[in-house]
């Protein structure tokens, strides 16, 4: 509104250019698309302000069609209103169509050219038959220019072929960028597809180089057990029967008596390492048979429901009416869900809850037993760690529940994976192969 005060102030006052029948008509014109881009800004601003009323593709192509409509239908009367045919500004038209072409589509800038140089091409004709009366700018033109039938044709043949040449150049332009663009972004989509996808594969080449070297760990550890347990063995049970001679030898001596206790306790601790380190090397030999996996669960469950230390401890059952049956080593296995139960209760120390399930997995390759619990969790420093034999957190562990628990699970071809976290309690999944052989 501002520019086009000005442009009138000079042209009337500096020019001394006149306009037939006032200046009213621009001035209101000019308020017509003051209001109208009013709301327009209005519109945008409270659709970024809430993205639950964005408008869809459709819409906002609706929207654009329309502002750039009422654009040039505001200047075609701008146009008319200043001279019509006289008014070298006409081709303002131009700067309108290449704004139209970068942001329409299709047919859309086509139809917009056609109605604009139709609209004109109207007033042109009225005013010329004098059905309506024609704004001629005294000072500017010659006053019969606007009936001078060969400027007229030269004038709107110029007009619609120089809109027409802009669209088509604009439009062209304009496509070529857009398929750039969305080549561009495809090519992004893709390269941020297969970088997911290689730091997917790169994280479980991690995980299967863990695994590998896990294994030979166990491996080797579980041949220097074997040796080592049979050897120690028999030293410690005389140690701990001369132990039990010797308090009941002393029974009026109560130091000799606290002294032989601690040997007794710390020997039975002795034991008990020895005890696990010879299930430890047992696991290499799972003798399978075809079993209901489902029956050892429920059986195991059984077995530790009643226990008084899993009094206050919920456990919630998911499973289905029955799965496949597959090859395992059924005491294996039990061995697996009662650690793995114990761990979860042992993590519970004031009660919680366990929740298992049991369900095929989605490709029907495995049977997945699921064990969650409410406990401490497992900090991300001891997650990769808890595998490891003689790891431990606990004041009485010996560490080798979960290296006999992968062992086993591992032994049976299957996968065994840990989620945990500080507060969040963790979970444990073993997946085992529906597809055994009998062997």
């Amino acid at each position: 509104m501002l520019g086009l005060a000005g442009v009138i102030f000079f042209a009337a006052k500096i020019f001394k250019l006149q306009v037939e029948h006032n200046w009213i008509p621009i001035y209101l014109i000019g308020i017509a698309v003051l209001f109208y881009n009013t709301g327009f800004f209005l519109l945008h601003r409270l659709v970024r302000d809430h993205i639950e009323k964005r408008a869809s593709a459709r819409g906002l192509r609706i929207e654009a069609n329309l502002q750039i409509g009422l654009d040039l239908l505001a200047l075609v009367f701008l146009i008319h209103y200043s001279g019509g045919i006289e008014n070298p500004f006409i081709f303002f038209f131009i700067f309108h169509m290449i704004m139209g072409s970068i942001l329409l589509f299709g047919w859309d800038i086509w139809l917009q050219a056609i109605g604009s140089i139709f609209i004109l091409m109207l007033l042109l004709g009225l005013s010329y038959f004098g059905i309506i009366p024609h704004h001629h700018i005294k000072g500017f033109a010659h006053p019969g220019l606007w009936t001078n039938i060969p400027y007229i044709w030269a004038g709107v043949v110029s007009f619609s072929a120089t809109i027409f040449m802009a669209v088509y150049m604009t439009n062209s332009i304009a496509q070529g960028l857009r398929k750039r663009e969305r080549e561009l972004f495809e090519t992004k989509t893709q390269l941020e597809k297969k970088s997911e996808e290689l730091e997917k594969l790169n994280k479980e080449l991690i995980r299967q180089q863990q695994l590998l070297i896990q294994s030979e760990k166990l491996a080797s550890l579980g041949k220097l057990s074997a040796g080592v347990a049979h050897e120690l063995n028999s030293p410690l049970t005389g140690i701990l029967s001369f132990s039990h001679f010797i308090r009941e030898a002393c029974e009026n001596n109560p130091q000799a008596q606290r002294d032989v206790e601690v040997v007794i306790h710390e020997t039975e601790r002795c034991k008990k390492i020895i005890k696990g380190l010879l299930d430890f090397a047992r696991q290499s030999q799972p003798e399978k048979n075809k079993e209901d996996l489902l029956a050892v669960l429920s059986r195991t469950l059984s077995l530790i429901e009643n226990h008084k230390d899993f009094k206050n401890i919920k456990i919630i059952r998911d499973f289905p009416e029955s799965l496949p049956m597959i090859m395992f080593d059924r005491d294996q296995i039990q061995q697996v869900f009662m650690n793995l139960l114990v761990n979860s209760q042992e993590a519970m120390p004031e009660g919680g809850s366990i929740y298992i399930s049991a369900k095929m997995s989605p490709d029907g390759n495995y049977i997945q037993i699921q064990f969650t619990d409410t406990g401490a969790g497992i900090s991300e420093e001891h997650l990769n760690k808890i595998f490891d034999p003689f790891f431990t957190t606990k004041e009485k562990g010996t560490g080798l529940g979960l290296s006999i628990v992968l062992g086993i699970i591992e032994n049976h071809d299957g996968k065994l994976e840990v989620k945990s976290s500080i507060g969040e309690g963790s979970t444990f999944i073993i997946k085992l192969l529906t597809n055994h052989s009998e062997e």
